[in-house]
């Protein structure tokens, strides 16, 4: 009985020992707890006062920076406004202004490819396109060769011409195949014969710029409703009597003063009617021995005219100008006469064409390649007529490949050239 007592006893005083060390365990923890607590609170409250702090700076540093931008667009806006009334007063437009056609090009050379920019950059005949000996209607042949070659343009002669239905007809479907807008362009003056024109008198006997006007915008008319919208024409060079005889009859006579605005109303006609002007040539066939200050008072008499009052393209001609440049390069392949004389002293920004580069003048000293090259290092625009495309189409590819030509040179040119294919598009 009393072993049974004993072990009761026992279990009692363990239950309290136990019972005391779990409430002193328990007020450990409560202690520990609100010391935590303590220590909690001062921190949450330390960060909220330090964040606070922060805050309050950055706000500050932003009043402060928003102060100082406002300053700054207030005093940009007033200069602006200056510049604004300054131009206003002069009659310049802003290089600010908006530029809807600018934008349209801009928008449409997105989805084109450095390969399809350089291949727009070409014009050639639609023989040498599809390979076929004389073409005079446009199939299959014709759509599978525009597709593999996307080429700017296509210029047609008088034996692709059989008659208006069908040359029309043509030139339709050839826009229809092509991915991008063509040019498709010809060479009719004045006085021919080709492409059932109107009866013109020729260009040497025209002395006034009404007559001027009148042919070439029935010229321009017939050619736009054919669809074409290029026209190598018209000759914008000067000859005398006993001069050139491949000139003779086609220039507006030997004095450069009086056939600028006969050269410039003939542009002005055509052009209104939808159908660019491409004039011939520059700086001319006898200028080779001149000097830069004897075309300043002769020939360029014509092309500032002509610029002046918004020629969309200037041929540059085969000639060696050695009197300017020093060197026997084609004119047509020479940085000196398209970029120093015709872009930068006489301020052409429209489309600079080469003269035919599969002439002899070219041929003889160039490859297709080199002269394709060559030309688009000298500020050409449009290579017309390669001695053969596709050796003149991969030379200049492998030129932009290996860092020759860049890919900026390239848009430069096809940006040209579109801005005169959709000037119409859009008024500016």
């Amino acid at each position: 009985m009393k072993d049974e007592e004993i072990k009761r006893e026992k279990r009692r005083r363990r239950r309290v020992r136990n019972q005391i060390l779990a409430y002193l365990t328990l007020a450990v923890f409560a202690v520990a707890v609100l010391v935590a607590l303590y220590f909690c609170v001062t921190g949450i409250a330390g960060y909220l006062s330090s964040y606070n702090e922060r805050v309050s700076e950055v706000m500050s540093e932003a009043e402060s920076d928003a102060a100082a931008e406002l300053e700054a667009q207030q005093a940009q806006s007033g200069a602006q406004d200056d510049a604004s009334t300054e131009s206003a007063d002069e009659g310049y437009v802003s290089e600010l202004s908006d530029d809807p056609l600018g934008e349209l090009v801009d928008t449409l050379l997105q989805d084109m490819t450095i390969e399809e920019m350089a291949a727009g950059m070409f014009i050639v005949t639609p023989e040498a396109l599809t390979g076929v000996q004389t073409v005079v209607q446009a199939g299959d042949a014709s759509k599978a060769a525009i597709t593999d070659n996307p080429v700017g343009g296509i210029v047609y002669s008088s034996k692709n011409f059989k008659s208006a239905e069908q040359f029309t007809q043509m030139l339709s479907k050839m826009t229809e195949f092509s991915k991008y807008p063509l040019f498709l362009a010809v060479s009719a003056e004045c006085g021919g014969e080709a492409f059932s024109l109107p009866d013109t008198k020729k260009a040497s006997e025209l002395t006034d710029t009404d007559s001027v006007a009148e042919a070439y915008a029935s010229i321009g008319e017939t050619l736009a409703s054919y669809g074409v919208n290029l026209n190598l024409a018209p000759v914008s060079e000067i000859v005398s009597d006993d001069g050139d005889a491949s000139l003779q009859g086609r220039t507006f006579g030997s004095d450069a003063a009086a056939a600028a605005p006969l050269v410039n109303a003939a542009v002005q006609a055509m052009q209104e009617q939808g159908v660019s002007a491409a004039l011939q040539k520059f700086p001319g066939t006898g200028t080779e021995a001149k000097t830069t200050e004897e075309l300043k008072n002769s020939e360029f008499l014509i092309y500032e005219a002509a610029i002046k009052g918004g020629v969309d393209c200037i041929t540059v001609s085969n000639v060696k100008s050695t009197g300017v440049t020093g060197d026997d390069t084609p004119d047509s392949l020479s940085e000196a006469v398209i970029t120093g004389l015709l872009r930068e002293s006489l301020g052409f920004d429209g489309v600079v064409i080469t003269d035919a580069l599969d002439d002899a003048a070219v041929t003889q000293s160039y490859t297709a390649a080199e002269a394709a090259v060559a030309a688009i290092a000298a500020g050409a625009d449009v290579l017309y007529r390669p001695e053969d495309y596709t050796e003149a189409y991969e030379g200049v590819i492998q030129a932009i490949s290996d860092g020759t030509i860049t890919e900026e040179r390239i848009y430069e040119s096809i940006y040209r050239i579109y801005r005169v294919k959709y000037k119409n598009t859009v008024s500016e």
